[in-house]
């Protein structure tokens, strides 16, 4: 008997998590949402150069720009494609992020925006990656479905707060327990 079809998909390790929290009905939106959030994360993390993010940053912020022109930016957001080159999710940032100057829009919002947005593009690809395998490898009813949680799953997020969640360090979180040393310290319950 199979774990499902999560265990033989050809994508990073976080992505498979997202697959099996999706096709599994024990986990609850938010946890597929936290999953989710972590593997766009480790793919941001994974493609994007620092080097790419403080280009866009410093556009965004007017640097070199004082006068906000988007005439300005767009050359300069043309510059950075060679800082993206090799990532999708980075040319998607450059290509979010030249649309946004285009409607005038500077500011660390729009760097969030661009960001974001160029996220949900991956989300969507690697969603549509993840239900045609489950429809190869399973059936279409249960595909659908995951489909659809996966859908949710990230629907609740704007798209400023998930490109300033890629930017902004999360603090780390220890997997191991605190060490007890009190005479009345114990078992958690």
């Amino acid at each position: 008997m199979s774990d499902g079809p999560h265990r033989s998909l050809p994508m990073r390790k976080p992505w498979r998590e997202v697959a099996k929290r999706g096709d599994k009905l024990a986990y609850d939106s938010g946890q597929v949402a936290e999953a989710a959030r972590n593997a766009l994360a480790s793919d941001f993390i994974n493609e994007v150069s620092y080097s790419l993010v403080k280009a866009l940053k410093d556009i965004f912020a007017g640097r070199d720009n004082s006068l906000g022109l988007p005439e300005i930016a767009a050359h300069q957001l043309e510059e950075t494609r060679s800082l993206a080159a090799g990532s999708v999710f980075g040319m998607n940032a450059v290509a979010w992020s030249i649309q946004l100057v285009h409607e005038g829009r500077f500011g660390m919002d729009a760097f969030h925006d661009a960001l974001g947005l160029a996220a949900k593009e991956r989300w969507i690809a690697n969603t549509r990656s993840i239900e045609e395998h489950y429809v190869r490898e399973s059936n279409q009813r249960r595909a659908n479905s995951v489909s659809a949680r996966l859908q949710d799953a990230i629907s609740g997020l704007s798209e400023t707060e998930l490109g300033a969640m890629l930017v902004t360090p999360q603090p780390a979180t220890s997997k191991r327990s605190q060490k007890r040393t009190g005479i009345n310290d114990g078992v958690r319950l």
